[in-house]
């Protein structure tokens, strides 16, 4: 039979000759409905492909059972496929386990411009989201803290009674990486950062000036190259490091790492012999490249796991908002001690 996506309560109580509050409530599945009653139902329904109105219904219970999970720049090279993927698979399964349909929405400052937020979460019928990759200058940054929807961001530090965020300790990571370099017998070393837009990119680069000031070593601002978290970016910043001259960098993300140990091979600069390169994330890549990436762990599993039930906390108006994993240092082939 043909789908008639107008098929409503009426319709199944009209062929069954019952009431629609009889039909609601045996669909519903109300322990004061008749079992057979509720087969006939169900049934009928069934036959009739009825589906559902969530939108409708949740104009009475204010629950679809439905929450967004939005990234901005999915499109974007070694963003959405490399880093997010782990965490969207994880924040789905979760939200699975508990009965939740997960909608998944690409977003960008251009787009943020042009519909609102709230606009976004009613029309999708969605009780929560759940949002990575916002920058700092962003449009959503500013209505979602205004918004009553309950929102949890991926490593931006706002809290307040509707959101909330999950985030690694970047300040603590990047101390790790640098440290590490540092332990090895590397004075110069360059930073390889993210682009200013994004908040851990300044986290990071505190927890690298700290490293250097803890251990007696001056911070050289002509040292630090600002990328943009794509292998693009870092294979562009090779050629700026090897004229300065270092003989170790720590990149801030992993897809930059990546980039730049490719055109550090191009120019003839073996890896680790004649520069040591760290990264940050812990990506499946990191573990197959030539050399393997010594790099900073982000439990992106549990990252995706943790943002899940800290909406569901939001949503059900409990105090925890916010959530800080640890990160650890992984060392692999891609860092060796100064010759």
């Amino acid at each position: 039979m043909r789908k008639n996506k107008n098929v409503t309560i009426k319709d199944i109580a009209k062929a069954l000759g019952l009431s629609p509050s009889t039909v609601s409530r045996a669909l519903n599945n109300y322990s004061d409905i008749n079992p057979e009653t509720r087969d006939k139902v169900i049934e009928m329904a069934k036959k009739l492909n009825y589906t559902p109105n969530i939108f409708a219904k949740s104009l009475v219970t204010n629950k679809t059972k439905r929450v967004g999970l939005f990234i901005e720049d999915m499109e974007k090279e070694g963003i959405y496929g490399v880093f997010y993927y782990e965490i969207l698979i994880s924040f789905r399964k979760a939200a699975m386990d508990n009965g939740y349909e997960v909608v998944l929405l690409s977003t960008s400052s251009e787009e943020q411009k042009r519909i609102s937020f709230d606009a976004v979460m009613q029309e999708k019928g969605l009780e929560g989201a759940f949002i990575m990759g916002l920058k700092m200058d962003d449009e959503y940054l500013n209505e979602i803290q205004k918004s009553t929807y309950p929102v949890v961001l991926l490593d931006i530090p706002i809290r307040n009674s509707n959101v909330g965020y999950v985030t690694t300790n970047n300040l603590k990571g990047a101390q790790l990486a640098t440290e590490h370099l540092i332990n090895l017998g590397h004075k110069k070393i360059g930073f390889l950062n993210g682009h200013k837009k994004a908040y851990v990119s300044q986290e990071r680069l505190n927890g690298y000036i700290l490293a250097l000031s803890k251990n007696g070593l001056q911070v050289d601002s002509e040292l630090i190259y600002e990328g943009d978290f794509t292998e693009a970016s870092g294979f562009k910043a090779a050629d700026y490091f090897v004229q300065k001259g270092v003989t170790a960098v720590f990149a801030a993300s992993d897809m930059m790492a990546i980039g730049l140990i490719k055109r550090l091979k191009e120019l003839g600069v073996d890896v680790p012999k004649k520069v040591s390169v760290v990264g940050f994330d812990d990506i499946s890549l990191a573990r197959y490249i030539t050399p393997t990436l010594t790099t900073i762990r982000q439990n992106k599993s549990e990252m995706g796991k943790s943002a899940f039930y800290l909406l569901l906390n939001l949503i059900s108006k409990q105090p925890i908002n916010h959530i800080i994993l640890e990160p650890e240092l992984v060392k692999r082939e891609s860092t060796a001690r100064l010759r």
